[in-house]
């Protein structure tokens, strides 16, 4: 676990971040964004290689929003955030369902992550569907800031769990069109 905060703090540190961020200075509130390097999982068929020809499906973070409760007193925040995905797949595949696993962590700068939780958010394609948007929504992401700091200083970021050969794979295709 311990090996996995620090290969997810050089990520953070390392990489842009995408999304809408809702959250700026004059509203107190924490930054919201997905991880580049992690808004895109590829699923291959079983016993094949990493290639395109061989995709099951992808799965992408296409936008990560929420509301923020701001409590001056406190100097801390309690965010509400909703993470969107679009899976996509060639359109000749039978109904099936599946799950797209991810984590949600609260960062203080680039480099030092408090928090962190797994989630995980079920979705299916219908026959012959090729496409499929769906959401998750995070309950509360509380950020209490240290002295002589205030939520805006920390950010609440989202990205799928991929491995360490998606994120290869994800780097090599480019993987970052929306």
């Amino acid at each position: 676990m311990h090996k996995f905060l620090l290969r997810s703090a050089g990520i953070a540190a390392a990489f842009a971040l995408l999304a809408g961020c809702v959250g700026v200075k004059t509203d107190n509130c924490p930054t919201l964004a997905a991880l580049l390097d992690a808004s895109s999982l590829t699923v291959f068929r079983q016993g094949t290689t990493p290639d395109p020809a061989n995709v099951l499906y992808t799965v992408r973070i296409i936008d990560v929003t929420g509301k923020c409760d701001f409590d001056k007193k406190k100097r801390s925040a309690d965010s509400d955030v909703t993470v969107t995905f679009r899976a996509t797949r060639a359109p000749t595949g039978d109904a099936a369902q599946y799950t797209a696993p991810y984590f949600m962590g609260i960062t203080e700068g680039s480099d030092r992550i408090l928090a962190r939780q797994a989630f995980s958010v079920p979705f299916e394609f219908a026959p012959g569907q090729a496409s499929v948007t769906f959401t998750d929504d995070i309950k509360s992401a509380y950020v209490a800031a240290k002295y002589g700091s205030l939520p805006y200083d920390y950010q609440v970021l989202v990205g799928l769990q991929i491995t360490k050969e998606q994120l290869e794979y994800n780097r090599n295709k480019g993987n970052y069109d929306r």
